[in-house]
C-alpha cells in the first residue's frame, strides 16, 4: 500500500498538472475546474483505503493537502502563462491605456484567488466520498 506522502503528492503534483494544461486550451471556460474535485476525491480515497482509525479524517486531511499542492502548481503554471500572454500582447495593453504592470499584477491575484478556489473544490471532492467511506465501514463492521 503506498503511503500518505505519495497519494498527497502524486494526486497534487499530477492533478495541477492536468489542470494548467487543461487551461492552455482555448475556448475551455471553467472546465479545468473538474480537476481540483478529482484531485480531492482520488486523494480521499486512495488515502482510506485501509482499515486504520480516523481514516475519514486522514482522508480529509489528504483532500486538503492534495488540494493546496494542486492549487500552487496551478497557481505557478498559469501566472507563467497568463504572464507570457499579457507581455506578447503588450503593444495592445499600452495603446488601451493600462499599464502592462498592472495587468499582469491583477491576473496574478486572480490567479491567487483561483488556487485558493482549487484547493476548497478538492476538499469538496473529497468530502462527496465521505459518506460512502462512512458506509462501507459501518458495513464492515456490522
Amino acid at each position: 500500500m503506498r503511503s500518505f506522502r505519495a497519494i498527497v503528492l502524486t494526486t497534487g503534483i499530477v492533478g495541477g498538472a492536468a489542470f494548467v494544461v487543461h487551461a492552455w486550451f482555448p475556448n475551455v471556460g471553467g472546465w479545468p475546474m473538474i480537476w481540483p474535485a478529482a484531485v480531492g476525491a482520488i486523494a480521499f480515497w486512495l488515502s482510506t483505503r485501509e482499515p486504520k482509525p480516523h481514516r475519514l479524517r486522514t482522508g480529509l486531511a489528504a483532500a486538503l493537502i492534495a488540494g493546496a499542492i494542486m492549487g500552487a502548481i496551478s497557481f505557478v503554471g498559469t501566472s507563467i502563462m497568463a504572464i507570457a500572454l499579457i507581455h506578447a500582447a503588450r503593444p495592445a495593453i499600452d495603446s488601451s491605456g493600462v499599464s502592462s504592470g498592472v495587468a499582469t499584477s491583477a491576473s496574478v491575484a486572480g490567479l491567487a484567488v483561483l488556487g485558493v478556489i482549487a484547493c476548497a473544490v478538492a476538499v469538496l471532492g473529497g468530502a462527496v466520498l465521505l459518506p460512502v467511506r462512512y458506509a462501507q465501514t459501518r458495513h464492515a463492521h456490522g
